[in-house]
């Protein structure tokens, strides 16, 4: 399994393009270091859309939710650096979710991902139907295709704790909350575009789903991992 726990923070985000080179310089020497300091927080990636929108992705890989729910992080939340104080209120959007990781299939880290939200419907039968096929036919399917090395499901976990930081951004978050997140790991961000667009083939709104969103094919700029450190 590609996936080193059994939580993920994703996070989604764009800022005013005058301090583009600031948020990009924020991320590489700062930011994602002080994340992936966290005991148990073992991996953090950074993606960048060659176009549309959100631009920039980002997740990051725990043992388990108490690592992103307690302990260090919540202290680093608590405390922003200055140069997180400067960036985070330039955000034009914002979306970031803690995450179960429901079912993770495949070997190795990808050059690109596709990533397609989904919302389960309302009927008591709709979220276990959805799973059950994205678990046991879309994801195996996915896996299978040419060019892809991983694929996952993430589901959302409720009710994470406020925190200084993220109240800072909070004005830039969409109107459409997240719920379940499909990611499939590609050789390159244009194989991850034609995932994108065999997830929408195979029509999740007949599985189960109310709404399925899809995002712009990511191209990887850089994994940090600390269990190499």
């Amino acid at each position: 399994m590609p996936l080193p726990g059994k939580a993920i923070l994703a996070v989604w985000n764009e800022v005013d393009p005058e301090f583009e080179d600031d948020f990009n310089d924020w991320y590489l020497r700062e930011h994602i270091i002080e994340r992936t300091s966290v005991p148990g927080l073992f991996r953090g990636r950074r993606y960048r859309a060659d176009a549309g929108s959100p631009r920039y992705m980002a997740f990051y890989e725990a043992e388990t939710m108490d690592v992103l729910t307690q302990g260090a992080y919540r202290d680093q939340l608590a405390n922003p650096t200055e140069w997180t104080r400067r960036i985070l209120p330039r955000f034009r959007f914002a979306q970031r979710g803690l995450c179960d990781v429901a079912v993770s299939l495949g070997d190795g880290i990808g050059g690109g991902v596709a990533v397609v939200h989904v919302t389960p419907g309302d009927a008591p039968e709709d979220a276990p139907r959805l799973r059950a096929w994205i678990a046991d036919i879309l994801l195996p399917e996915l896996v299978a295709l040419p060019n892809v090395t991983a694929a996952h499901l993430w589901i959302l976990a409720p009710g994470e704790p406020a925190s200084p930081t993220s109240a800072l951004s909070r004005k830039a978050e969409p109107e459409h909350p997240l719920a379940w997140i499909i990611v499939a790991e590609t050789i390159d961000a244009a194989g991850a575009e034609a995932v994108s667009a065999a997830i929408l083939v195979r029509n999740p709104l007949a599985h189960g789903a109310s709404d399925v969103r899809a995002y712009p094919g990511y191209r990887l700029l850089y994994a940090l991992d600390q269990r190499e450190a």
